[in-house]
């Protein structure tokens, strides 16, 4: 059973949402680098997980989500959560503020170029290698590595959804930064249990990443 307030962060397994009867949620999708400012405590608490966001004993979400329970429209749930999240972040220090600049900047060479080592993300934020590696995964959740191999799949994934009606796995696999098509089927299996034939048969292939927003 899903807590009325859940705090998710960055996973490296495919999931499903059931739910029985009318459900409404309201969701808020942050940067994969953000949600540190908004929580002020490493994501990397979060990885893997779902937790109540009362279990983190988080007093002004907790106090927000008092106030969007209370709310008779969506509108207005929504509006809370805005001003809640203007506040959260005019309220961080400006050191990390600047440390959320140099891990966006490395998150944003993650997803434009088909591969980048460790030592070039350190060296895009201004970092040695194990400082980059700790700010990366206290502001993202996993280490770069893991994070860039969610990349990849994601690129595959937004590869296969605009090109359904005739796929090259090969090409597909060199575009989203695969050593090869091999390689690609691996991470495949390891992330979603599927080969990108079988999770064709099974679904319609989404990126929730790279695909623009409704």
């Amino acid at each position: 059973m899903q807590s009325r307030l859940t705090v998710s962060g960055q996973v490296d397994f495919s999931s499903h949402l059931c739910a029985d009867g009318d459900v409404e949620m309201i969701v808020a999708v942050f940067r994969p680098h953000a949600m540190k400012a908004f929580l002020n405590m490493p994501i990397s608490l979060f990885y893997n997980r779902e937790v109540s966001g009362y279990d983190i004993e988080h007093k002004s979400l907790a106090d927000l989500a008092s106030r969007i329970f209370e709310c008779a429209d969506n509108d207005s749930c929504i509006r809370l959560i805005e001003e809640w999240l203007m506040a959260r972040i005019a309220g961080c220090a400006s050191t990390d503020v600047y440390n959320a600049e140099r891990v966006g900047a490395a998150v944003c060479r993650i997803c434009s170029a088909e591969q980048a080592s460790v030592a070039e993300l350190a060296a895009v934020a201004c970092l040695g290698k194990r400082q980059f590696e700790r700010l990366f995964n206290w502001h993202v959740g996993m280490n770069p590595k893991e994070y860039m191999s969610i990349v990849r799949f994601q690129k595959a994934l937004r590869q296969m959804q605009l090109h359904s009606a005739e796929i090259c796995y090969a090409q597909i696999a060199c575009a989203s930064g695969y050593a090869d098509q091999s390689h690609m089927i691996r991470e495949f299996r390891r992330l979603c249990g599927h080969t990108p034939v079988s999770l064709l048969k099974e679904t319609n292939p989404y990126s929730d990443l790279f695909a623009d927003p409704v």
